[in-house]
């Protein structure tokens, strides 16, 4: 039931209209009796409403009475189906959560690889791989993971660190130092391994490098000035003969001021060249190509590991087992902070050259630090050899004079003590410590 107001007189709109039949045009009015032409206006609107209904109505419904309910006009709009209209954040979110369903996916497969790659590198020397020709018809090999295969023909970068053993010479443990040993990705972030796996990769036509930094270094300022080295070492170099580059990492942090700082870790290298000589001892068993670098202190290290794995004495200590002589390491050293007569014939670390095939030397004669060495030994007139440069040194093995490459930075790198400025300076560092690359592969 509906009512409607009649359009031309107000006191019409308490009149009540009622529509009995779909056809025709007979009207009654409830209250009073009214002419034709006075309900044509209401009559009209009718018949247009009841027509849009009865064009949506079902075909099985034709033929009755229309049936209209005012009640429909005050009910709100609804959607037909909430599954059809999509907002834009909601399309948005799902992209998102599908972007991550993705990534989630990938990470899993990552993860995988990486783990089918590490079993298969340990187990692949016992892993018998047929011949392509003699591969029976039907079947088909699984080729090696990419990664391995990168592995093989791509730099690799290690870390050894003694950060957590004594560096006090008369108690270091020589017989089996417990060495920390990890594996480097070019990030410089590690991942653990051992002394096992690293000798296993040893390959005489790879050459291996050990860099010992120097003083006042953290853990990880130690990894990452390591890193700048060898990614100075990639760019310089001549050929791409993939390399071993290994950092070796020593309690060289901060821990006083100046002078007495310098002295304490003065005397911790003593240790430390000991747990040089005794990894270098494993070099020198597989014919492991080997050069060493070392900056200020780290000079000092390694020139005292050369001069222990010849069977020399370091800190009153020595190793325990057979002397290496002839070992025909090259070895690079910027500004090292050791007596300009060490490597005399009859200086602390004469020996060293007995294991040297030659050695490239980066000093400075304006070096700020190194022209105060002397206060390490409370002795006026001792110099450093990375203040004065080259001077008279102990033969080679074979009575041989030691081939020595050197050059004074101070043009360039001034009165600073700083290893980044050898490398950013016309002083050719990287290409200098590049060098030791290939020389190392082959004997003077």
């Amino acid at each position: 039931m509906m009512q409607l107001a009649h359009p031309h007189d107000h006191k019409s709109l308490m009149s009540t209209v009622v529509i009995g039949r779909s056809s025709g045009f007979s009207i009654r009015l409830l209250g009073k009796r009214v002419l034709l032409p006075e309900a044509i206006a209401p009559v009209m609107l009718c018949i247009a409403m009841c027509s849009a209904f009865a064009i949506n109505a079902d075909s099985l419904r034709a033929g009755q009475p229309l049936a209209f309910d005012s009640a429909v006009f005050s009910q709100p709009l609804s959607l037909s189906s909430a599954s059809e209209w999509t907002s834009t954040e909601t399309i948005a979110a799902e992209e998102a959560a599908e972007l991550n369903r993705v990534e989630a996916i990938e990470i899993q497969a990552e993860n995988e690889l990486d783990l089918s790659d590490s079993l298969t590198s340990i187990h692949s020397a016992s892993v018998t791989r047929p011949h392509p020709n003699l591969i029976p018809s039907g079947s088909f090999m699984v080729p090696a993971p990419s990664s391995l295969q990168q592995d093989l023909t791509s730099d690799r970068y290690w870390l050894i660190s003694t950060r957590h053993i004594t560096s006090t010479a008369c108690r270091a443990n020589l017989q089996n130092p417990n060495l920390h040993i990890s594996r480097l990705n070019r990030c410089g972030q590690s991942s653990p391994s051992s002394l096992d796996e690293y000798i296993a990769t040893f390959d005489p036509s790879r050459p291996r490098v050990i860099y010992v930094h120097g003083n006042r270094r953290s853990a990880p300022l130690a990894i990452q000035r390591g890193m700048d080295v060898a990614r100075e070492l990639e760019a310089n170099r001549c050929d791409r003969t993939p390399m071993d580059f290994v950092i070796w990492s020593w309690q060289s942090d901060r821990e006083t001021f100046a002078i007495t700082d310098a002295r304490i870790k003065a005397e911790r290298t003593d240790a430390q060249g000991l747990y040089l000589a005794w990894l270098l001892h494993r070099h020198v068993e597989a014919a492991q190509p080997t050069a060493l670098i070392g900056f200020s202190f780290g000079g000092r290290i390694v020139t005292g590991s050369l001069h222990a794995l010849a069977g020399g004495s370091i800190g009153r200590r020595s190793l325990s087992e057979a002397p290496v002589m002839a070992a025909n390491l090259d070895v690079g050293l910027l500004a090292p902070a050791i007596q300009s007569d060490w490597l005399m014939p009859h200086g602390y670390h004469r020996l060293a050259t007995q294991n040297m095939n030659r050695l490239v030397l980066l000093y400075n004669q304006r070096d700020a630090i190194l022209k105060n060495y002397w206060l390490l030994t409370r002795i006026r007139g001792t110099r450093a050899l990375g203040y004065t440069g080259p001077t008279r040194f102990a033969p080679r093995y074979d009575g041989s004079p030691l081939p020595v490459r050197s050059r004074d930075c101070s043009p360039t790198v001034g009165k600073a003590h700083s290893e980044e400025e050898y490398y950013k300076r016309s002083c050719y560092a990287g290409r200098e410590m590049a060098s030791l690359l290939s020389s190392s592969l082959k004997n003077d």
